[in-house]
């Protein structure tokens, strides 16, 4: 779906446009002499929505779409996709002890019956797994480094790392 409005300039919405996301023709931004495929279909699927007396009033309703709908996709929209605060317990637990991220979103596949089943993607997983390990890195990371470098070693004997800290113990370089 895409969203289009207008604000006065007293910032309320004067009207909104909400249109199918096969919406419109694709544009071709490069060069290349291969055809990409694309999810534009030139669908005219939309709704209108016009501010009169403080009420958002629709003026045009056009509902027919020139593509197949498919409502099994819609839990791959953005706005469907959400990783739990069991799941992410999960994750994190999984990720402290040295459980690849593959693995991890396996175990959860099965446990919830198949992919069908799950709320999110692998890709959610990964995001919050690189998000979190940011966020433990934060103040302090010299430390947390140190400390990833020591289990590196002690997982391969071959894994060598150098960390150079200033005087204050903060990090300057490494190697």
């Amino acid at each position: 779906m895409t969203k289009r409005t207008e604000r006065g300039e007293d910032q309320i919405i004067r009207y909104v446009t909400l249109t199918c996301s096969h919406g419109g023709k694709a544009r071709n931004r490069t060069l290349s002499v291969v055809k990409r495929p694309t999810g534009k279909t030139e669908c005219k699927a939309k709704i209108n929505a016009l501010r009169c007396d403080g009420k958002l009033r629709l003026t045009t309703v056009h509902n027919i779409h020139n593509h197949d709908l498919s409502p099994k996709k819609s839990r791959f929209f953005r706005c469907n996709r959400e990783v739990s605060d069991v799941v992410k317990r999960v994750l994190d637990t999984n990720d402290m002890a040295g459980v690849r991220m593959n693995k991890s979103f396996g175990s959860l596949v099965v446990g919830a019956g198949g992919f069908e089943n799950l709320p999110f993607l692998e890709k959610d997983c990964r995001n919050y797994i690189d998000k979190a390990r940011h966020l433990r890195l934060g103040a302090g990371g010299a430390g947390a480094l140190g400390e990833y470098f020591l289990r590196m070693q002690y997982k391969n004997p071959g894994f060598f790392a150098l960390m150079d800290l200033d005087d204050d113990g903060r990090l300057k370089n490494v190697f």
